[in-house]
């Protein structure tokens, strides 16, 4: 049987040493001052203030009353109709703010994927018209294909001599030669996706050299690769993407640290007493989810569903950071059954696992906007004394619900 500690870091180079730093580092996190760790909070639900008492030894942290969860519906995909409605006779789009919310709650019909990504990714502007984006097209097409020829023409001798290039290519043939291989767009030998799939790759490289390739990046470019079945159009979607990625992949991976960070913080504000049994099980910090936050649940969700997330999360609605309110949502359907269980450390790390494809993304979203909602609308009474090393939440000066007030900010909107 596999470690479920290692089928957990899914095959990725990097994560088992940034796993141990991440760790270490955690711990050091909880000898942090108080305005530290209230910072971090901060961040995660912004409009929450945070009070530091100066009472030595304790402090008062306010417990958050989420009241009930609020009942939301997922609706029908968005249609090549309802999109045609929402063009002009030039092409620009219009009601953008209405199109995005239509994405959000039921996502995009397969037929209108090829065209909307390329709006919700940020490759089309949404007020071009259709001759712009020709052009636009033109002049992506000649720069795409000038970044290729560049490692195209890159000799065996002088490939010896450049060793990045060379780990590059060498990380990118592993990883296309196990990516997606079950689904037709890449199964079978010497299939043309493939191709595409390591060309886009090496591309990049050429893009941004200094990030080159991690291992991981190869999930985030299938879907859209399947999806776009153009290579311009392919590496200038994954650009985009990857503009918003782009930190899980630095060798730092700081990225990765903050979000385990701000997830950790906001399951503790949504459900502590699951959070004080995780931490009991030194799983507070919810390492678990690396591979989750690492490539956006590529490999915990059937394809057909990574697509509908993906669009959804595009959207940029109704946060941010609504995908760690994805991974609230699902660990919030599988606490009772981990606390039931009463599963320890390698427990709780197998039975996460073993979600993979079994998950139901409709239920998901729907749970998703429902803790958002509660969120917006949660009112913050006083609570319970913990040690200095936490943090006091409340409800600052105004009668407002501050969970309303962090609309303005980053996580709730």
């Amino acid at each position: 049987m596999r470690d479920p500690y290692v089928t957990t870091l899914g095959g990725f180079s990097k994560v088992t040493n940034y796993l141990f730093d991440a760790l270490r580092g955690m711990e050091e996190q909880q000898q942090r001052p108080p305005e530290e760790v209230a910072d971090l909070l901060g961040e995660v639900i912004p409009g929450l203030e945070i009070n530091q008492q100066e009472e030595p030894g304790f402090e008062v942290i306010t417990r958050i009353d989420l009241g009930t969860r609020p009942e939301v519906s997922r609706k029908s995909p968005l249609t090549a109709d309802d999109w045609a409605r929402h063009q002009d006779a030039d092409g620009r789009m219009k009601d953008v703010p209405d199109l995005k919310h239509a994405v959000f709650k039921g996502g995009l019909c397969h037929a209108l994927r090829k065209e909307a990504w390329k709006f919700l990714l940020g490759y089309y502007p949404w007020e071009s018209t259709h001759e712009e984006r020709k052009t636009l097209q033109r002049e992506k097409t000649d720069e795409y294909f000038r970044m290729k020829l560049q490692w195209k023409s890159v000799s065996e001798e002088q490939e010896r001599r450049n060793s990045r290039l060379r780990d590059y290519r060498s990380l990118i043939e592993k990883d296309v030669n196990r990516t997606d291989r079950t689904n037709r767009f890449y199964e079978g030998i010497d299939n043309p996706g493939l191709v595409l799939l390591h060309d886009i790759l090496m591309t990049y490289c050429m893009y941004d050299f200094d990030l080159g390739y991690v291992q991981g990046m190869s999930d985030l470019l299938s879907p859209i690769l399947y999806v776009m079945e153009n290579e311009v159009e392919a590496f200038w979607c994954f650009v985009a993407f990857m503009d918003q990625m782009h930190e899980n992949f630095e060798e730092q991976m700081q990225g990765m640290k903050t979000q385990l960070i701000q997830l950790s913080s906001l399951l503790r504000l949504l459900d502590l007493a699951f959070w004080n049994y995780l931490e009991s099980q030194d799983s507070g910090y919810l390492y678990f989810c690396f591979r989750w936050l690492l490539i956006r649940f590529k490999r915990e969700l059937s394809f057909v569903d990574v697509l509908r997330l993906w669009e959804v999360m595009w959207t940029g609605l109704p946060c941010e950071n609504f995908h760690l309110l994805v991974c609230c949502a699902i660990l919030d359907s599988e606490k009772q059954k981990i606390m039931e269980e009463n599963y320890g450390f390698n427990e709780i790390l197998k039975h996460i696992n073993e979600l993979s494809m079994k998950l139901d993304i409709e239920e998901i979203l729907q749970k998703a906007e429902g803790i958002c909602l509660q969120i917006r609308s949660c009112k913050v009474s006083a609570g319970s004394v913990f040690s200095r090393r936490e943090v006091g939440v409340s409800n600052g000066h105004s009668r407002e619900s501050s969970c309303e007030q962090s609309g303005r900010g980053a996580f709730v909107s």
